[in-house]
């Protein structure tokens, strides 16, 4: 398949946003400035103010691929989701409001999953600037910094591929999955893992996933230690409730998952810390990681789970999002 007829297909890329004012100007110019010319932006917004809409409108009026909507719901994946069904392209591409992506980024994706037949593909996530002052007192999260190319296959137990905020899939193997898990990722009862869910999802049903280096996503979202704390307890949880459906729904190989994060999250950070004298935060980390995925398995039994989708059953109060006209048509 030749690289100009991949540059010919469309491709809807999706962001979800949530009070993150016009801080987002930077990830939608980075987009428009790709050279993958045949996209639409869909910016679906949570917000409780109307600061992004007005940035997003500033795009828009310029651009006629950028697409803003109102999203009357709460939660990452919820939000993915009800924006993959306003477009109709092949390849559908999802990044954060905090992220800043090179101009290949599109076509690196598309190219890599149409020329490998995957389902899936992320690619690689450098940390983007932080301000001077906040460099000593912040982490940046959420990177993968490898330059090889991989290929993750049916079987396959190594869940490192990538990140939500620099990710594709095809769109058919998207419905045929049921999109994300509504119950997991930011902002929702189970906690963090969605990215990892959903490739687990798709390792199950035979898929294969490309984590593509060339595909290069700069990360700005800089996190205090309680920011971080917050985070890694949130992923604990996910860990447990992503875990605890699979169980539920026969899929037992899956406890390894469950024992490889509390060995290597929790154990390894208590050892490191005691061993290396890396201090008693470190100790308290591990100890967290054998805690909090306990916590979110036997939370997530509170809720049904469709043993077909290998989902929770989503909330009643999810709706679709609805277009606002912003500019273009």
């Amino acid at each position: 398949m030749s690289a100009a007829s991949i540059d010919m297909w469309d491709v809807d890329i999706i962001i979800s946003t949530y009070n993150r004012g016009d801080s987002i100007d930077q990830t939608i110019a980075s987009i428009r400035a790709s050279g993958h010319r045949r996209f639409t932006l869909w910016v679906l917004d949570q917000s409780d103010d109307d600061r992004t809409e007005r940035c997003v409108a500033r795009h828009a009026e310029a651009d006629p691929r950028v697409r803003y909507l109102r999203a009357p719901l709460r939660g990452l994946c919820a939000t993915r989701n009800a924006g993959s069904r306003l477009g109709s392209a092949p390849y559908i591409l999802f990044t954060n409001d905090d992220v800043r992506v090179d101009p290949g980024w599109v076509g690196a994706l598309v190219r890599d999953m149409a020329q490998n037949r995957a389902w899936c593909a992320f690619g690689r996530v450098l940390p983007g600037g932080v301000a001077p002052e906040l460099v000593h007192s912040t982490t940046v999260l959420g990177l993968k910094t490898s330059t090889r190319h991989e290929t993750y296959g049916p079987g396959s137990m190594n869940l490192g591929f990538g990140h939500g905020h620099n990710m594709a899939v095809a769109r058919q193997r998207f419905e045929q999955l049921g999109g994300f898990d509504e119950l997991l990722g930011a902002g929702s009862p189970l906690g963090a893992w969605d990215e990892r869910d959903f490739g687990y999802r798709v390792l199950l049903h035979g898929g294969s996933i490309t984590y593509t280096p060339e595909a290069l996503a700069f990360h700005h979202h800089a996190q205090d230690s309680r920011g971080v704390w917050q985070s890694f307890r949130n992923y604990g949880a996910g860990t447990g409730a992503a875990v605890g459906k699979y169980l539920r729904c026969g899929k037992f190989p899956a406890l390894y998952l469950l024992f490889e994060w509390m060995f290597s999250q929790g154990v390894r950070q208590i050892v490191s810390g005691v061993v290396r004298r890396q201090g008693l935060g470190k100790v308290r980390a591990g100890f967290e990681q054998l805690y909090f995925p306990i916590v979110g398995l036997i939370r997530s039994l509170r809720y049904a789970v469709d043993r077909e989708t290998l989902m929770y059953r989503p909330s009643p109060l999810v709706a679709d999002a609805q277009p606002v006209q912003l500019g273009g048509s």
